[in-house]
């Protein structure tokens, strides 16, 4: 192994390029034609031997070392010089006694009797182009040729599409050279010139270099272990341009897309070894040589070392890499279908890999949604124990569970204290299913119902969940003080869904109970006070939510409450306290009353010490000791519920009972005097509708309202003693429409108006969109539409609908009102326009009976 076979060749002839061709001469041996036995004998043994290779060929390397055979062989007179290896020594002895004298001719390489080595799958002559067996010197390669010519071939695309073997060992420069001998006859001579010609020096591989460095050094190259064998294969599925070390043992760049196209898989480790050490003999002793006789073609071949000799410093180190652009390396580098293979198989892996991690530890933490058990139910907690809502409508609804202690007792008639000892607690979970009775009160039918252990709220929530909190909006709703609430102002589980809100309803106490100012009960507490236990009701309420709407898919930070009628007077008094501050941040009031308390503390409680007399008590025990209905029945039926019609002359607005107080506690201040210094803190919508002061009882006072009957009525009324009937009537007309329009207007829309003016943070709207029997827009108009209850039957209806949602949606979830329509005195009617005349409050104002005849309840 390692020596050169003695060939006859014809001189080299130099090419256009500078290369050398070889003539077919060269590869072929004149030789007899074998019997049909022996040819195939060696069809079979070369089939049984090689994959990819149809016949066994001279390869580049066999003709390199013949052109130098022509110089240095005996043919010129000179000696060949050959370094022979221990296993090259005994092949050549053996090869001497069996050599024939009378042919000279005869490629000797055929004669030689070789130890068999293990070859690789795909290579066709060898890791150094020896023999694998010994073959017969009879057989003639033409003869093979032409036998494996016979050999089928397959068609079409995937017949030239070669996928290359990730575990195949990296070639040296010979290798590459040795393969391209697959191809016919004609194109072997141009593919290696052009390939020895072109390549450039980051194209030796880095086997290659290392090793013969090594044998230049005389220093014997050692063997491999297992992960050294490894390391061609694997870096070869990838191709990366990299440099790595430097000075004699440092590897080149490997040029990415260069690569040789068949590929051999692993062979045994000794098999490895021995054929690199011959090939790095050959090309330690052969290069030198054929480079000084062949001129041109020995230039291209040491071409890449002088190169590199140049580009070394004076120090001898590698230079530096070149810096190109990344997108020149990029545009440069030629990816084929295996790269392009093995690349989606890695995004494909750490893709995978990704979901895995996702899964695996986001998957473990608290689930986003709670679990729906049952098909119905679905459970959450609170800050006094674990709560169980019930699937309605598409949303989950949790009704009457407890925000603060029950206000009974000698909790009676003080503020609501939140739930802080585990005693009001509940074991297990609650089942919040039904509701819970409401507060105690008056209904417009003069019947009386409720209970005082009655401080519990109502949830409606699309869903519980933890990600993507919702906006709340609280509703406070109430008829009156004495009674009727929530009204109208009921949550809706299906605008909960619709509109991805969620809906709080607490009950607070009304009436003598929620809002009765005495000077026993005031100095029954610390610090002393009395009045407005409704209102410490609600903000406990507020606190709950605070701290526990989360729980139910709820922001905290974005709460709106939103009250009608009664219970938007509270709402407007609760947002001038500074006991409210961060506990909600918006408020949207409907058709409520504009006038609040002016009289201080001792004043209110003087005035209502006529009641200690119907309940026939006279300090707080005697009070907090009687029985419910006992303390109902005692109300003075002038503080009951008055229906709204125009001012009469002996109407005095002063002699209404007012329930809200200036207790000193959570209403320190008119809100009159706190809105005019507000600073835009909490936002305000005010509003109302046309018609709002329409009620049964006005309606049914006549059989039919006749334009006689509608002037007389203005005629007896204050309008009349002011002289004022006609000018009413040419702005209204003498219609009942236009009759509970003039109402409104003085009870309840001009002087809510005014309040809007003295709000720098404030929207005023008028809802004028009719419909029903009468076709009016009446007090609940507005709050109808906006829970999904209002039944539009026309399309001015529905665009009304339509228009009133949007508004108040959008204020809810982003906090203010669309820009167009901004800081401007709406009319909704069909939509939501800036075009409400205000001139019958001008004109109401200018005669001083708005806002002095204002509702105030």
């Amino acid at each position: 192994m390692g020596e050169t076979d003695d060939k006859d060749t014809a001189p080299p002839t130099a090419t256009e390029k500078g290369t050398v061709e070889t003539p077919a001469a060269i590869t072929e041996v004149q030789e007899p034609e074998p019997d049909a036995k022996e040819t195939e004998k060696l069809l079979a043994n070369s089939e049984e031997k090689t994959d990819d290779k149809e016949t066994e060929k001279p390869t580049v390397e066999e003709k390199k070392k013949s052109s130098s055979e022509n110089v240095n062989g005996t043919t010129n007179g000179e000696e060949i010089i050959n370094i022979p290896d221990e296993t090259s020594t005994e092949t050549a002895k053996a090869d001497d006694e069996k050599k024939p004298t009378d042919k000279p001719n005869k490629v000797q390489a055929e004669e030689r009797e070789v130890k068999p080595k293990k070859v690789p799958a795909g290579e066709a002559d060898g890791a150094d182009n020896e023999l694998l067996e010994k073959q017969d010197t009879e057989k003639e390669p033409k003869a093979v040729e032409a036998a494996a010519e016979e050999k089928p071939k397959r068609a079409g695309f995937f017949a030239n599409l070669r996928l290359r073997n990730p575990f195949a060992k990296k070639q040296t420069d010979t290798a590459a050279a040795d393969d391209t001998k697959t191809k016919p006859e004609e194109e072997e001579n141009d593919e290696v010139t052009a390939e020895a010609t072109d390549k450039k020096p980051d194209e030796e591989t880095p086997a290659t270099e290392a090793t013969t460095k090594e044998e230049e050094a005389g220093v014997a190259a050692p063997k491999k272990g297992l992960l050294d064998a490894l390391k061609v294969p694997l870096a070869s599925i990838i191709p990366k341009r990299f440099k790595s070390g430097g000075g004699e043992g440092g590897e080149d760049d490997l040029e990415l897309g260069k690569r040789p196209k068949n590929r051999a898989g692993l062979a045994s480790m000794e098999t490895l070894d021995d054929s690199l050490k011959d090939t790095e003999t050959k090309d330690t002793v052969d290069k030198p040589a054929a480079a000084a006789a062949n001129g041109t073609d020995s230039e291209a071949l040491v071409k890449p070392d002088e190169k590199k000799d140049a580009e070394k410093g004076e120090d001898g180190e590698e230079p530096t890499p070149s810096k190109y652009p990344c997108w020149e390396r990029f545009r440069t580098y030629k990816c084929s279908v295996d790269d392009i293979a093995i690349i989606a198989g890695i995004v494909i892996f750490l893709l995978l890999l990704a979901l895995i991690i996702a899964f695996t530890f986001i998957g473990r933490g608290e689930p986003a949604t709670a679990p729906v058990r049952d098909g119905k139910y679905i459970e959450t907690v609170t800050s006094c124990g674990k709560v169980e809502g019930i699937l309605e409508d598409g949303a989950f609804a949790f009704r009457g569970i407890p925000y603060a202690v029950p206000p009974v007792g000698p909790l009676r008639w003080k503020a609501a204290q939140p739930i802080e000892n585990i005693n009001y607690c509940w074991n297990d979970t609650l089942k919040a299913h039904n509701s819970t009775p409401v507060c105690w009160q008056f209904y417009a039918d003069g019947k009386v119902d409720g209970s005082e252990d009655c401080l519990t709220l109502d949830v409606i929530t699309p869903h519980v969940r933890y990600d993507n909190p919702l906006p709340v909006v609280v509703l406070i709703g109430a008829e009156s003080f004495t009674g009727d609430s929530p009204g109208k102002l009921r949550p809706s589980t299906r605008y909960a869904r619709a509109r991805d809100v969620i809906f709080v309803r607490p009950n607070f106490r009304l009436n003598v109970f929620g809002f009765l100012a005495l000077d026993q009960l005031t100095k029954s507490v610390h610090p002393p006070t009395s009045g407005n236990y409704g209102l410490s009701d609600i903000i406990a309420a507020l606190k709950w939510i605070q701290l526990n709407i989360a729980h139910f898919g709820g922001d905290p930070k974005s709460v709106t409450l939103f009250g009608h009628r009664a219970g938007g007077s509270i709402v407007a008094a609760l947002a001038s306290s500074n006991k409210t501050s961060k506990l909600f941040a918006r408020s949207w009031i409907s058709s409520a009353s504009s006038i609040f308390p002016g009289n201080p503390l001792a004043d209110s409680e003087a005035e209502n010490s006529a009641y200690l007399g119907r309940i026939k008590c006279e300090d707080a025990e005697c009070l907090r000791e009687k029985e419910d209905e006992d303390v109902l029945d005692a109300v003075p039926d002038t503080w009951r519920r008055i229906f709204p019609d125009l001012p009469t002359s002996e109407e005095n607005a002063t002699a209404n009972h007012e329930w809200l107080v200036l207790d000193g506690h959570i209403l320190q201040q008119h809100p009159a005097d706190v809105w005019n210094t507000e600073t835009g803190k909490i936002k305000y919508v005010v509003g109302s509708t046309i018609h709002e002061s329409h009620s049964s009882k006005l309606y049914l006072k006549h059989t039919e309202w006749t334009p006689e009957l509608v002037t007389k009525h203005i005629n007896e009324s204050k309008i009349g003693e002011l002289g004022l009937t006609e000018e009413a009537i040419k702005r209204y007309n003498a219609t009942y429409k236009g009759l509970v329009a003039m109402i409104s207007d003085i009870r309840t829309v001009c002087p809510l108006y005014t309040l809007s003016q003295k709000l720098l943070t404030s929207q005023f709207y008028v809802v004028s969109q009719t419909g029903g029997e009468l076709n009016i827009a009446d007090v609940d108009s507005d709050i109808q539409a906006i829970l999904g209850r209002y039944e539009p039957k026309t399309p001015e209806q529905r665009r009304y609908v339509s228009a009133i949602q949007q508004l108040f949606y959008h204020y809810v979830s982003h906090g203010e009102i669309k820009s167009e329509l901004r800081r401007k005195l709406l009319d909704i009617g069909q939509d939501a326009l800036p075009t409400y005349n205000s001139d019958n409050c001008d004109f109401w104002i200018k005669n001083d009976v708005v806002p002095r005849y204002a509702r105030l309840d």
